[in-house]
């Protein structure tokens, strides 16, 4: 078979040969309809293999080329062995049945033979590519040190982190179940997948994510999968949650965080999550804190990582809070390298979050930093007025519509969230107001307007200092 032969060349001729071994098998399930002889072993056989015709639609690795070649062979085999079974005579029936049943017998052997190296080629395929992304390393997890502190600076808690080597570590599935005693400590549950917390056999405690397969869309997932392994594998901030392993294996997929990094959620979790208490809901400078590390990670990202990245989807339910309720930034499935380009790259699909997505993006499909911008000016204003990005109701139905309006005509405090208490002093409300400008300025429609992160950065640097100058001054 040519086809066989050019399918080795890679990736695209391999998506030809897997539809061509798709339509092999929709031939089989027709022509076994008809079968009047061994009409048991062709319905088996039809059956059979209509179960893995969808899915070889989904292969795309050049690893598994050489054993779906062979398995097209082997179906060609056995079409032509179900359109014998449909012409023979009733003499010829007699006396070859128990011919014709071998030969079935042996068309499922060799059927058998090639469908357990394809999953197994694939593996290591995937091993490979992940093994280049993360380069495999013995060593055990090395713990971060403690962030620096300057005396006498109004934003001592947040100083630009020194650089903190981690090992990134493959786990097996096997031992993701030990760590996580089998998956007995459910942390939470979305969509996307389950986190579930853990302990290594050093003692330090991890929060695993276990993504969702969901069938059809598995390819994309995969893209996901590695987009975010290849982004975190090389990023260190201490504003970046921390990659401490990873799983992918057969099905699974999973990301192992370190859990002093997620213990106390998103901040969406405190800002939209009911009435319960902490730093982020009643304290405004808890927020801009939280804020300020966030933009400092994103600046990180835009400026100085290597290769310089786009997030994509900046949210509210992409900011974790650390044990100490620091923020660190997650969420890296959507992230893109940045191109050298000032008007934006183009990219295949819209990322993002509902509500915080930039219309010029959405509308031209062209990605840039500003698009990072526009999604934490929004995050900025859900940490002014403490409602969600967008609801089901009448016009304006998004936060942006709603309260960007209102901060530009300079009446922000009738938006204010109420649960900081006590009302703002006079600091505050200007370190607010200036919050509400840098937000209002993100906003901007045309990417070009908005300021760079760098800029968001500074302008939240001076509000903290607003406000740490108009606390009580302790007295010795």
């Amino acid at each position: 078979m040519a086809a066989t032969t050019a399918s080795l060349a890679g990736l695209a001729t391999v998506a030809q040969l897997a539809l061509y071994v798709h339509g092999l098998v929709t031939k089989i399930t027709g022509a076994a309809e008809t079968a009047r002889q061994n009409k048991l072993e062709c319905k088996n056989l039809a059956s059979r293999v209509s179960v893995i015709g969808d899915l070889l639609l989904q292969l795309q690795d050049p690893a598994v080329a050489q054993p779906l070649a062979g398995l097209g062979h082997t179906l060609q085999e056995a079409h032509d062995l179900v359109v014998a079974c449909q012409k023979w005579s009733a003499r010829r029936k007699f006396l070859y049945a128990d011919d014709q049943a071998e030969r079935f017998r042996e068309v499922n052997r060799r059927i058998d033979s090639h469908l357990i190296l394809i999953p197994l080629l694939s593996h290591i395929s995937i091993t490979r590519r992940l093994d280049q992304i993360c380069p495999p390393n013995p060593t055990s997890v090395l713990l971060p040190v403690a962030p620096t502190m300057v005396v006498g600076c109004a934003s001592a808690q947040l100083q630009e982190p020194a650089m903190v080597q981690y090992a990134t570590v493959e786990f097996a599935s096997a031992e993701i179940a030990v760590l996580t005693g089998n998956f007995g400590h459910v942390l939470s549950e979305d969509v996307s997948g389950t986190v579930y917390k853990g302990r290594l056999h050093d003692g330090l405690e991890v929060a695993v994510k276990s993504l969702k397969n969901h069938g059809q869309q598995r390819h994309e997932q995969e893209g996901a999968f590695v987009a975010e392994l290849e982004t975190l594998c090389h990023l260190r901030h201490d504003h970046v949650v921390h990659l401490v392993g990873w799983c992918a294996e057969d099905d699974d997929r999973m990301f192992v965080y370190q859990y002093q990094h997620t213990s106390n959620g998103t901040l969406r979790d405190h800002l939209q999550g009911g009435g319960f208490a902490s730093p982020v809901t009643s304290s405004w400078k808890a927020r801009v804190l939280a804020l300020l590390g966030a933009s400092r990670a994103i600046d990180h990202l835009h400026r100085v990582a290597t290769p310089r990245i786009i997030h994509r989807n900046v949210s509210s339910s992409s900011i974790l809070l650390d044990e100490s309720w620091a923020a660190r930034v997650s969420g890296f499935s959507a992230a893109v390298l940045q191109e050298p380009t000032t008007d934006g790259q183009l990219v295949g699909e819209v990322a993002g979050t509902l509500g915080y997505i930039d219309p010029e993006y959405h509308r031209t499909r062209r990605v840039s930093p500003a698009s990072d911008v526009y999604s934490f000016g929004v995050v900025m204003l859900e940490l002014l007025t403490g409602r969600p990005p967008s609801w089901e109701s009448k016009d304006p139905n998004t936060l942006v519509g709603f309260a960007a309006p209102i901060i530009e005509r300079g009446d922000l405090g009738s938006v204010l969230d109420r649960r900081p208490s006590p009302a703002p002093t006079p600091g505050q409300m200007e370190a607010l107001k200036l919050v509400a400008y840098t937000a209002a300025r993100c906003l901007w429609p045309q990417p070009q307007d908005r300021p760079a992160m760098s800029n968001v950065v500074t302008n939240l640097e001076a509000a903290l200092g607003l406000i740490d100058s108009d606390e009580p001054k302790q007295s010795y």
